[in-house]
């Protein structure tokens, strides 16, 4: 393990907390460096079938990994809409008519594709959540209908389970989300990478959160969170939290690892230190600190224009008790959610705008999302939002977490730097072994280049005072001049040469039961 010198925190105390972090030299530039696979160009919705062939085929289920499990002669509703590329809907077109389903493609006018910045989380999570429980309404009312067998539509967030009507993601917004070897993991790897995490997680009884930008954070994993067994959540906590939906909220979500509890207990939330970073779901953001004491945040500090809108929503709400919250005030700590698939990468062809953003890449393996404020689509929430409060939930992301446990006997580490350790695991990688070579399955295609954490540079002046203009740059060199971007930023080519980078392009298709020429586009030289 590759040790980090930790900001220091009095953890609800009243000490004084940490600044923004400073360190000699880039922590992580020998152990994390920086990594990213080479930019596929596609120009025809062929070039997408193999990927598809994986979704079509993959049994169901209702996480964020796409598992549509396509049969002949079920029924298909298909949403999307115009920030979708005609490319993809094009494709998902032929594999539903490959497997010969009954299918509707229901097309949504959102309006022009903005282009965002990070402060455009706190109103766009005040939309989303109202379009969420519109899409609960809209689902409960299919489900009597019953026109339909299947709804594929979304990329995240919860979906009624349980239910005549199977709701599964639609996150496949460009060709490149969708060309990705993230789409051709062994579903029977993935599901074992989820849960050994989830079993890691459910048995802790306390676990410490750190990340390099910033964040310390502890909390106790009650036994009142759990049901007898820790196996599932705390039936009375579960029915006043997602009443009506109780079989979703009482387990992890698949691609979603609950790393706490996803509700609030009333008196037992002692979530105590700090959360900082520089991504949240829309875009990067100004370097945010949150200030976090039994689990309510009681500062925020820096943020530019992003943390000014969240103090102006703490301000307005400090005084109103929401339902199932433990205190006054809608800023309370409930997530920290774990991605579980190595290949997911962030998106570099016109990010950010419309759904070419952050959201997509927390799936990927060992990325954590911090989530504040009410819980996203639960019926605490929707109650809320019918006595007339404001409701919605905000983000930053952390990307090179260290997530350690307090187990009987042990303190096992997660999360190590980024790496999830499930990805070490001598079973996984049996498993993995079916399919092919586990070290290509079972290592990340993409590290985020960091200045003055994994690649030289200092961390405030070049990156955390306008990450944005950072990120933009650096995407737009690694996509149009990628080989001279991975000597630029000390990056690591191992999908960028010889089988890395075949097997990254297309060739990986091969290695797991669907035939299938590697994509064209240019490697790293």
């Amino acid at each position: 393990m590759t040790e980090i010198p930790r900001p220091s925190t009095s953890c609800c105390h009243g000490g004084a907390q940490s600044a923004v972090p400073k360190f000699d030299g880039p922590p992580l530039q020998a152990t994390r460096p920086p990594r990213c696979p080479p930019f596929v160009e596609v120009t025809d919705a062929d070039q997408l079938m193999p990927y598809l062939e994986h979704v079509a085929r993959r049994p169901y289920n209702h996480g964020l990994n796409a598992c549509w499990d396509l049969k002949e002669g079920e029924r298909v509703l298909l949403r999307v809409d115009n920030w979708h590329s005609e490319l993809t809907i094009e494709a998902c077109k032929r594999i539903l008519e490959k497997y010969k389903v009954k299918y509707e493609i229901k097309y949504v006018d959102r309006g022009p594709i903005p282009q965002w910045v990070g402060a455009d989380e706190v109103e766009y999570y005040l939309f989303r959540t109202r379009e969420l429980a519109e899409w609960m309404d809209m689902w409960e009312e299919e489900e009597k209908k019953q026109q339909y067998d299947k709804i594929l539509m979304g990329y995240g967030g919860p979906v009624l389970a349980e239910r005549f009507i199977k709701i599964q993601r639609m996150p496949f917004i460009t060709p490149e989300i969708l060309a990705s070897p993230a789409h051709a993991m062994p579903i029977e790897v993935v599901n074992a990478i989820d849960r050994w995490t989830w079993d890691r997680i459910r048995s802790a009884k306390r676990a410490r959160i750190t990340d390099p930008e910033g964040t310390d954070i502890s909390f106790t994993n009650h036994d009142e969170y759990w049901d007898k067994n820790r196996e599932f959540y705390d039936p009375g906590l579960t029915a006043a939290t997602w009443t009506g939906n109780e079989h979703f909220g009482k387990t992890y979500l698949p691609g979603h690892i609950t790393g706490r509890p996803w509700m609030f207990h009333p008196f037992k939330e002692d979530g105590c230190g700090v959360i900082a970073g520089t991504t949240n779901h829309i875009a990067p953001c100004d370097w945010t600190q949150l200030i976090v004491e039994n689990s309510k945040i009681t500062e925020i500090r820096e943020g530019g224009e992003f943390g000014r809108k969240l103090r102006e929503v703490m301000e307005q709400t400090k005084d109103i008790q929401y339902p199932t919250f433990p205190g006054k005030g809608l800023m309370y700590w409930w997530e920290a959610s774990i991605g579980t698939n190595p290949h997911v990468h962030r998106p570099r062809k016109d990010f950010p705008s419309g759904f070419v953003n952050c959201l997509y890449e927390r799936v990927r393996s060992g990325v954590i999302h911090m989530g504040f404020g009410t819980i996203i689509s639960s019926m605490a929430e929707r109650e809320a939002a019918r006595q007339g409060h404001l409701v919605g939930h905000w983000h930053l992301h952390l990307y090179f977490p260290t997530y350690t446990t307090e187990r009987e006997g042990d303190n096992e580490p997660v999360i190590e730097n980024g790496r999830l350790l499930a990805l070490d695991d001598p079973e996984i990688r049996k498993l993995c072994a079916k399919y092919g070579d586990p070290d290509l399955w079972l290592d990340e295609s993409w590290n985020p280049a960091v200045p003055g954490i994994n690649m030289p540079g200092d961390y405030w002046d070049h990156y955390a005072k306008d990450p944005l203009h950072w990120v933009k740059t650096e995407l737009e060199v690694c996509r149009n001049y990628h080989p001279m971007f991975m000597q630029m930023v000390g990056a690591d080519g191992k999908y960028c040469h010889g089988e890395g980078a075949e097997w990254w392009k297309g060739g990986c298709c091969n290695h797991s039961g669907v035939s299938a020429a590697p994509l064209p586009g240019n490697c790293c030289g």
